[in-house]
């Protein structure tokens, strides 16, 4: 019955990594309600988020490929 959520369970780490990068970069969100919040949040985490995102990015991608 789960066989066919076995093939994609790599889309979740995937598109998990790609919301981490695009929040690292500053890609997202656009229009932050608090900016000052926002900053914070970028030097505690930033440097860390463009640093495991692409590793949890390539973990989903193994996953999909059925590597792993």
């Amino acid at each position: 019955m789960f066989e066919f959520l076995d093939k994609w369970q790599g889309l979740i780490p995937l598109l998990g990594g790609i919301y981490g990068l695009l929040l690292a970069y500053r890609v997202l969100p656009r229009h932050p309600k608090d900016p000052e919040k926002l900053e914070l949040w970028h030097r505690k985490f930033g440097k860390m988020m463009k640093i495991l995102s692409p590793i949890v990015i390539i973990f989903g991608l193994l996953l999909l490929l059925g590597v792993l």
